[in-house]
């Protein structure tokens, strides 16, 4: 942590060695009356209270009552997008859907985004999201998340060195309906030329056969899900992620940042990828159109050096450093604006 960073352990020892699921009941509560007990000793001219999903709307409300300057992250769309997206796209496939997302918590998410000054929108579709929630577009702050370079070495922005006529595809995330997979595999069939494509993460059970009949194909790979995806990225050609529904998906963003021309939705084109310039955006569930832009990048080897230049270029602008140094210099002028307002008001 930087030298001005405080990092508070809301739960003693042993307790924060526990997987979550086993203390959360317990220490819910305690987590929320120490952070209680942090904003009722803050400045509110010069704090910012920064919440993720899930927390207490009480909690919230306690920062506001208080005077305190509310952002709330958002990881995915708002649910109330979400949930109609990939109930379709379980419903295409034939299965239940298993996102366990319910009307109740859309409910209770779309009262909970209306207690916040600010809302983090990781991609455009997430700022859509919003808007249809009820925020209104002033307090939405359009941002985005990133990468660290320094964690793939000093081949994570160098050009790429590959080598082969076979053109190697790599997508990376849980192998499952809400990222597109069925999609993927059934656009695969149709992939004209010599290529390969490895699948990377855990496997939803219900793709469990048809991830396997994929595989003993003989032109898909499986692997578990890596820690060092670096070594993946470095060693593929193109980067393909036909997401239904996200945020703002850091492995795009890693995989551009590592020379991997990408093929995507707009969901998963994070605020870094730009058709026809570093990489091809295509409609989500569109198996035609994505085996199209799969088989233009395994017969165009010039067109995938020229996305991939761009694209390791273009990725630069969101490292992590750069987008944490743009993100507080928005939230502290947006807090110095509100006070600046309140003091008008008040005189």
């Amino acid at each position: 942590m930087a030298d001005n960073v405080e990092v508070v352990s809301a739960l003693p020892w042993p307790r924060t060695m526990l997987p979550w699921r086993m203390v959360a009941d317990g220490s819910q509560a305690r987590v929320a009356h120490r952070f209680t007990r942090m904003l009722e000793q803050a400045d509110p001219e010069t704090t910012i209270a920064y919440f993720w999903p899930g927390v207490p709307h009480d909690l919230v409300k306690r920062a506001k009552g208080l005077g305190i300057f509310t952002v709330r992250e958002m990881i995915n769309t708002a649910l109330g997008s979400a949930k109609p997206a990939l109930d379709a796209a379980y419903e295409c496939v034939g299965l239940p859907p298993a996102h366990l997302i319910t009307d109740a918590g859309v409910e209770d998410e779309n009262a909970e985004l209306t207690l916040y000054d600010l809302v983090c929108a990781s991609n455009a579709p997430c700022e859509a999201s919003l808007i249809r929630a009820g925020v209104h577009p002033e307090r939405i702050f359009s941002t985005s998340f990133g990468w660290s370079p320094e964690r793939y070495g000093p081949m994570g922005i160098a050009e790429p060195e590959r080598a082969g006529p076979t053109v190697r595809f790599l997508f990376a995330g849980s192998i499952s309906v809400r990222k597109g997979v069925p999609t993927l595999l059934e656009a695969w069939t149709k992939v004209v030329g010599s290529a390969e494509l490895t699948l990377v993460g855990n496997v939803e059970p219900a793709l469990e056969s048809l991830v396997a009949n994929a595989v003993a194909s003989g032109s898909v790979q499986r692997l578990p899900f890596t820690p060092d995806i670096g070594v993946l990225y470095r060693s593929h050609d193109v980067f393909v992620f036909p997401t239904i529904e996200e945020g703002g998906p850091q492995v795009t963003i890693e995989a551009g940042g590592c020379g991997l021309p990408v093929i995507t939705t707009p969901m998963g084109a994070a605020r870094l990828v730009k058709d026809g310039v570093n990489g091809i955006i295509v409609e989500a569930g569109a198996a035609d159109a994505l085996s199209a832009a799969m088989s233009s990048l395994v017969s165009d080897a010039e067109l995938r050096q020229q996305y991939a230049k761009r694209i390791t270029l273009d990725a630069q602008a969101f490292t992590y450093d750069k987008l944490g140094a743009g993100r507080a210099l928005a939230f502290v002028e947006r807090l110095g604006r509100r006070h600046s307002l309140e003091g008008a008001q008040h005189l």
